[in-house]
């Protein structure tokens, strides 16, 4: 069986001089590869090197994804562990605070001296597991800083303030917040 070159060169599409000229440039060619150090990547490689940097990139993903579930969790332990360290213990009482949770009005019982703390801002009321929680205002800011979901009442004096205009003709009356119901 001849050769391709033999070939062509029998049926009269190329002649002695174009076979040579094909053998020299492809020498050519391969002594540049040796003297460069490439090497000749082949097409299963090329598929092989695209297989695993798309496992990479999935295996990147699922880190990440892991990663920030893991975040969320460590956030609700903190949470959990603020909420226990900073509840107030005494606060049951004989007057009814009322606040909104869920778009339903809740009430709880607590002293006349944390009714007044609850108003001015000094304490809040947060929620976790469908318990509700009094907490003083530094860890309600903390949790507040973590998870704003779990605030449900926290009253901030610096916006009633800055929430009168300019305007106003019943700026001098205050309302009261202590109202009983």
């Amino acid at each position: 069986m001849a050769s391709l070159q033999e070939q062509l060169m029998n049926s009269g599409l190329i002649n002695k001089q174009k076979a040579k000229q094909a053998q020299t440039e492809k020498r050519r060619q391969a002594k540049q590869k040796k003297k460069k150090g490439s090497k000749v990547v082949s097409d299963v490689q090329i598929a092989i090197q695209e297989k695993t940097q798309l496992q990479k990139q999935k295996d990147l993903e699922n880190n990440q994804q892991t990663q920030q579930e893991l975040a969320l969790r460590a956030a609700h332990g903190k949470l959990i562990q603020m909420i226990a360290q900073h509840c107030e213990k005494d606060y049951q009482g004989e007057l009814d605070y009322h606040f909104t949770y869920d778009n339903k009005v809740k009430r709880i019982a607590v002293t006349p001296a944390i009714q007044q703390g609850l108003i001015k801002g000094l304490y809040a009321i947060c929620v976790l597991n469908e318990e509700f929680y009094l907490i003083n205002k530094e860890a309600a800011q903390k949790l507040r800083d973590i998870d704003p979901s779990v605030l449900v009442a926290l009253h901030d004096q610096t916006a009633n303030v800055e929430e009168t205009e300019e305007d106003d003709p019943y700026a001098e009356f205050a309302v009261p917040d202590d109202l009983m119901w």
